[in-house]
């Protein structure tokens, strides 16, 4: 058993068999994926998972040359183009990255009733999160062939990372292109260029690092590194403190936890977009 993850179970034939259903390795680091439940990323729904500072909950890696790194109840999309998402190589440190595709005009890079084509975690249930947990968002993104905002396509270029919650309208945490920069939008819709220009960096792997505290009052904060080509480390683009950073009511099923996505949703009115992705992991801060 991993040390940075503890499955301590129920006694009982049935309660091992459950864990054994639930808990899956991907290189080193042991994920769970079971049902969602109210209270995800603290405890499966037999209650017998607990995390510890520093744990990582989420390492997708795309070593294994799979869309969904391996990692039971990983979706890669929902969008039914066969070339929706598949595999690249190299990646941004290894073999393999994932690619996510959207022609829009297509209905067959629809899902959901929109142009988009987004890996999901929402039943991996170790990254889930819930008011009351820090947590530590890392992906690395390369923008495919990304062509120039020309000042007549829309604004916003798509969503490439999200962290929303079950059940509620707005996206607390949104990595977004717009015109030509890359943006955050935040939990009280404020945004802010995390990269202002990335035309320099187009086919070039750009890693990102969100430090969130999930909270339903104002003391929640939200920060964003960078690491742009050609630098050593990751850089702070943007803090904001004393907000609130889970936007879920918890209220007729909505908000009941959150969980992350990554890939493309939305865009132009025409054309076509491709990013792709590699080395998503979560940390538990707390």
């Amino acid at each position: 058993m991993n040390k940075q993850f503890r499955c301590v179970t129920a006694r009982g034939a049935a309660a091992m068999l459950l864990l054994a259903a639930s808990c899956t390795r991907t290189g080193n680091t042991i994920v769970t994926a079971g049902p969602e439940n109210g209270n995800p990323g603290k405890s499966m729904v037999t209650g017998s998972t607990f995390f510890s500072v520093g744990d990582t909950l989420l390492n997708a890696t795309y070593e294994d040359g799979t869309t969904n790194s391996g990692i039971t109840g990983l979706t890669a999309t929902d969008a039914p183009a066969a070339d929706a998402a598949y595999m690249v190589s190299p990646g941004a440190g290894g073999t393999y990255a994932v690619a996510h595709k959207v022609v829009f005009g297509d209905s067959a890079y629809m899902s959901d009733g929109a142009y988009r084509s987004e890996t999901t975690a929402r039943l991996v249930t170790a990254a889930n999160f819930v008011p009351g947990q820090e947590r530590r968002y890392e992906f690395s993104v390369l923008l495919k062939d990304w062509p120039d905002w020309n000042g007549m396509n829309p604004v916003d270029g798509g969503n490439l990372f999200q962290c929303r919650v079950s059940g509620d309208y707005y996206v607390p945490v949104m990595i977004r292109v717009r015109r030509n920069g890359i943006i955050i939008r935040e939990a009280d819709a404020q945004t802010f260029a995390v990269v202002s220009d990335y035309r320099p960096y187009v086919n070039q792997w750009i890693h990102f690092r969100i430090d969130v505290l999930w909270t339903t009052d104002s003391t929640g904060y939200i920060k964003v590194y960078t690491q742009l080509p050609g630098e050593t480390g990751y850089t702070l683009r943007r803090e904001r403190t004393n907000l609130r950073t889970y936007t879920g009511t918890g209220t007729s099923g909505g908000g009941a936890f959150g969980y992350p996505k990554w890939g493309l949703y939305g865009g132009p009115d025409t054309g076509t977009r491709i990013a792709y992705h590699d080395n998503v992991r979560i940390i538990a801060l707390n």
